[in-house]
């Protein structure tokens, strides 16, 4: 893991996107050496964030590059790739060096020798740095288990406490020294350490050159009075000296950082505040006095989250905020998370700054926890958290509770049939897919006391608000939300339907979103993203292909699809179908362990496991493995003869999963041992496993998505989308994926031929009915990447096999960047975790990983290449102006004009590094396909690949590059004057 320095200060001189402290050390001497009027601008100092919870808002602290959170808060896992140490922004785990919390649990109480008196105020015990034991025992109890954590980077607490204890000049000095040899031992431990220091200005001299990146310093105009748990002001006189001191630690190459306290429920004064400590030249972070809400900056974070809210389900796959919200609201640049209310403690930290607002979309008006949900609802309304409400209100709605949400509530209508109609309607929110059509059984006389109704059905003089945008939010109630159709042929279980809300309008509305740049990831420098991974299915079917008669279907794809097609794909295998005493017997494992190696050799394969035993039902099998269909074989080894004789579920169509003899499901058989099994019987060397693909209903629960991600393996399937011109409805696009636990499961997002051929049916041909799917999430709006996602069974059937390549020969001519499925997770996770920041008219871009698009409406205007940092340039598509970013973090500012510098447009490769200086241009590709790059106002400059003049072809103002190779770097250098003005 590598740290980074998101800022110019901090920039190597290499541009690989990671540094070194060697490279820090050398900027901050360069910059010591200027006086304070000369020093680095602020917009090159790094923005700071503390949070002190246990469990930060990763998305809404991203925008931030330093983030000191407390070592044991819980972070992104690892294979994330935003983890600590590996990503953007920099996270720093908090460290109190001086004190010790006299309520910490004995295992982390000092020695009593190390104790040399008490923080009253503080209720802590202080501890004696001049004792090398003391030291150690910090050293091996405090900084081991964040350095196994991946913190390469700390902030140090407490310096001054010492002053408490001791009093004499000498007894401080020594004191002194203890400090500075502590931070030696942690460099001995961990040379690339870096940190930030609680004051301890009287240290800055002895710790030059010892990794000491900047300091902090609390209440210079506003404090935070812990005696008396109360904001206070800050005297002139003390704000002066404070002000001497942090100037000295700028004068000194170091970042000065001012922390000040201000009541949550004052964010204007918290704003104000901020701005005079920019104006002062210092960073600021303006927070409340726990430090444990999202505070102020030198940016002002946008939180990029909604909570979801829902009831009634077993899972967070099989709800409507899931199947129906999520989509929209992941376009719009929002993640989202799914709550079950029945079975999940609301959150109790206030929700403000953490979140952009709260959707509920429950199963009727009756829940059994109603109650409390009104009142944690009241709560975030009143903090000023925006509330969408779909469906049903989850409550009571009776007078009492309606009328605190500005809804008056008329007498029930009499009996007896009644005309009903709408009488008003706003055609912006409503009548989207399908028109509102006035429901009697439905009707509740709403009065709105206040905000605006987007929908009035009137019924025998009275009337009913049913859809509307409120001062705290919005409702939309059914049966006007979705209008549901006959299921056709789709499973029992399964339903069809059409949105009358637009839910683009309504959420924009209700949840007071920001018209902000949003995380897209659909995209890749400048074009669409194109990826393919089948299922290990039907690997042993035997073809009715007559030029593969009887052979293996895996056979026929290896035959005329992987070798025809060199774009990046992920070929799974089921792990049980390739192991002795598995599915099949020696003779049948000669022939199909070849198969799979060949697949797995092919530079443009990616190796996925499938799993062991192909779980259907992952629920039944995780709660009663005694359900494991193995156990339940109508005669000793008939699978093992390839017989599939065995004792199956009435209401499953192929038990709860495959009929290995005698195994007994396992979640870590499933995982670790599937792909243990394929890196060691199939894959070649120096190639292993990279990626899980989920089977069956594709519903693990949170531990066994855990154990993927501890595997270090990104994931995919799950739902997935089915729009086309029979059924173009977006309810038939999904979202991105959904969280279980800790762990977001990706979808693939398109579905697969045996969606499309009515759960593989004869003749086998819908699967062509794809490339409607990939028209219909393109435009109007690009909704989704192109994935080309099948079973090996495909193979094993002539129209199938025909509908499989003309889906392939429609995408491959089709602009796009190719990509690993397993890479496509990534950026998936990359748009969970994103976080932005407003600095005045900048855009502060971070944590995103991955995911290095933003996207814009056309009429916002054009990235100032001038003003921005680590932008490579932007594409146009539909209404849309997509923006490519470099790695790690990005400044986006906007102009009314396009720019004059040369910039991207497009490229089939990813942006692995950026540099630009003014009329210069140097973008390093990674791509998986020989390389077609289009760049703009580079008419006139110098073009150069790999340090070779390149050759390029002129299409009006663009200029087109082509390589034979797939990676590589590329250098534009333009003349002064000689790029055409737009």
């Amino acid at each position: 893991m590598s740290r980074t320095f998101p800022h110019p200060l901090f920039q190597p001189g290499r541009k690989s996107g990671a540094g070194t402290l060697f490279a820090v050390l050398l900027m901050v001497c360069a910059w010591s050496g200027l006086t304070s009027a000369q020093a680095a601008p602020h917009s090159a100092l790094p923005s700071v964030a503390f949070y002190y919870g246990q469990n930060p808002p990763i998305n809404a602290l991203q925008g931030f590059d330093w983030i000191v959170v407390d070592g044991n808060a819980r972070l992104p896992t690892p294979v994330s790739g935003l983890g600590p140490g590996q990503h953007g922004s920099t996270y720093f785990a908090y460290v109190s060096i001086g004190e010790v919390a006299e309520s910490a649990a004995a295992a982390r109480q000092p020695p009593t020798a190390c104790v040399i008196g008490k923080n009253r105020v503080w209720k802590a015990r202080i501890l004696d740095l001049r004792s090398a034991i003391c030291r150690d025992w910090l050293v091996d109890k405090r900084f081991a288990p964040l350095i196994a954590r991946g913190f390469h980077d700390f902030f140090l607490d407490t310096l001054d406490s010492y002053q408490l204890a001791l009093t004499s000049p000498q007894q401080q000095r020594a004191y002194q020294q203890g400090i500075v040899a502590l931070i030696d031992r942690v460099h001995a431990r961990l040379p690339q350490a870096g940190f930030i220091l609680n004051r301890g200005f009287e240290l800055l001299d002895a710790l030059k050159g010892k990794g000491v990146l900047g300091v902090a310093a609390e209440s210079l105009y506003r404090g935070w009075d812990e005696a008396h748990k109360r904001y206070v002001g800050v005297k002139p006189e003390d704000t002066l000296w404070l002000k001497q001191q942090l100037e000295r630690v700028r004068s000194r190459g170091l970042v000065p950082i001012a922390i000040d306290y201000v009541a949550h429920d004052q964010p204007a004064m918290a704003t104000q505040t901020a701005r005079r400590i920019v104006a002062d030249g210092f960073v600021p972070y303006v927070t409340n006095g726990q430090l444990n809400r999202v505070g102020v900056g030198k940016g002002i974070a946008q939180p990029r989250e909604i909570l979801m809210l829902y009831d009634d389900a077993d899972s967070p796959m099989d709800t409507n905020v899931n199947w129906y919200a999520a989509m929209v609201l992941n376009h719009m640049g929002y993640a989202t998370r799914a709550m079950n209310v029945d079975t999940q403690a609301l959150p109790a930290v206030p929700m403000r700054g953490r979140i952009a607002g709260v959707v509920t979309w429950f199963s009727g008006p009756g829940l059994k926890h109603g109650e409390r949900v009104y009142q944690w609802l009241r709560r975030q309304m009143k903090s000023g958290v925006p509330v969408a409400i779909l469906g049903e209100f989850g409550f009571s709605a009776d007078a009492g509770h309606l009328s605190a949400l500005g809804i008056g509530l008329g007498a029930d209508p009499a009996p007896g049939l009644k005309t009903v109609s709408v009488s008003s309607s706003d055609a912006s929110l409503t009548g989207f897919e399908n028109p509102a059509r006035a429901s009697p059984g439905n009707f509740i006389p709403l009065a709105l006391q206040q905000g605006r109704s987007a929908l009035t059905v009137a019924r025998d003089g009275q009337q009913e608000a049913a859809v509307a945008i409120t001062p705290w939010g919005g409702y939309a109630l059914s049966p006007y939300v979705l209008a549901n159709l006959p299921r056709g042929t789709l499973d029992k279980n399964q339903s069809r339907a059409r949105w009358i809300l637009n839910p683009f309008t309504f959420f924009r509305q209700a949840l007071r979103l920001d018209t902000l740049p949003a995380f897209d990831t659909t995209t890749a420098s400048g074009n669409r993203l194109l990826f393919a991974h089948f299922d290990g299915d039907g690997f042993a079917s035997g073809s009715y292909i007559a030029a593969y008669r009887s052979q293996p279907a895996a056979k026929v794809i290896l035959d005329a699809i992987l070798q025809r097609y060199h774009i990046p794909t992920a070929a799974s295998v089921i792990a049980s179908e390739f192991v002795d005493g598995g599915l099949y017997r020696p003779k049948q494992l000669a022939i199909y362990r070849p198969i799979a190696r060949a697949m797995f050799a092919l530079p443009w394969v990616e190796i996925g496991s499938h799993t062991y035993s192909h779980p259907f039902d992952w629920s039944a099998l995780e709660h009663d493995p005694r359900l494991s269909a193995g156990l339940h074989l109508k005669t000793p080894g008939a699978a093992a003869k390839g017989s599939d004789a065995y004792v199956t579920e009435p209401n499953l169509r192929y038990g709860y999963n495959l009929p290995v003899p005698g195994y007994t499901f396992s979640p870590q058989q499933e995982v670790d041992g599937s792909v243990t099994i394929i890196n060691t019987l199939l894959a070649p060397a120096g190639k292993k496993v990279t990626l899980f693909q989920w089977s069956g209903d594709t519903n693990p629960d949170a531990e066994v998505v855990g154990l993927v991600y501890q595997a270090g393996l990104a994931n995919i399937n799950g739902n997935n989308s089915t729009i086309d011109e029979a059924s173009p409805s977006l309810t038939n696009v999904v979202g991105l994926g959904v969280w279980k636990g800790r762990y977001f499961q990706v979808y693939a997002p398109d579905a697969n031929e045996d969606q499309f051929t009515d759960g593989w049916k004869p003749p086998y041909c819908g699967y062509r009915r794809v490339i409607q799917t990939f028209r219909l999430t393109e435009s109007p709006r690009r909704l989704a990447p192109i994935n080309i996602y099948y079973h090996l069974y495909s193979g094993a059937r002539p129209c199938a096999l025909d509908a499989l390549k003309s889906v392939y020969d429609w995408a491959l001519k089709q602009p796009t960047t190719p990509v690993f499925p397993s890479y496509y997770s990534k950026i998936a996770l990359g748009f969970e975790y994103a976080g932005i920041a407003r600095d005045g008219n900048a855009y502060l871009l971070g944590g995103y990983g991955a995911d290095q698009t933003v996207r814009i409406p056309r009429k916002l205007g054009y990235p100032d290449l001038a003003r921005s940092h680590n932008v490579a340039g932007f594409n146009d598509a539909n209404q849309s102006r997509y923006i490519s970013l470099g790695p790690d973090r990005a400044r986006l500012v906007l102009a009314d004009k396009p720019p004059t510098e040369p910039y991207l447009v497009s490229a089939n490769a990813v942006i692995h590094a950026l540099d630009r200086s003014p009329g210069k241009l140097s973008l390093s590709f990674a791509g998986q396909v020989p390389l077609r790059v289009t760049l703009a106002q580079s008419q006139g400059c110098r073009i150069r690949f790999q340090g070779h003049r390149a050759k390029v072809t002129a299409r009006g103002r663009l200029r087109q590059f082509n390589s034979s190779l797939d990676s590589g770097r590329l250098e534009v250098a333009c003349p002064t004057g000689s790029v055409v003005a737009p």
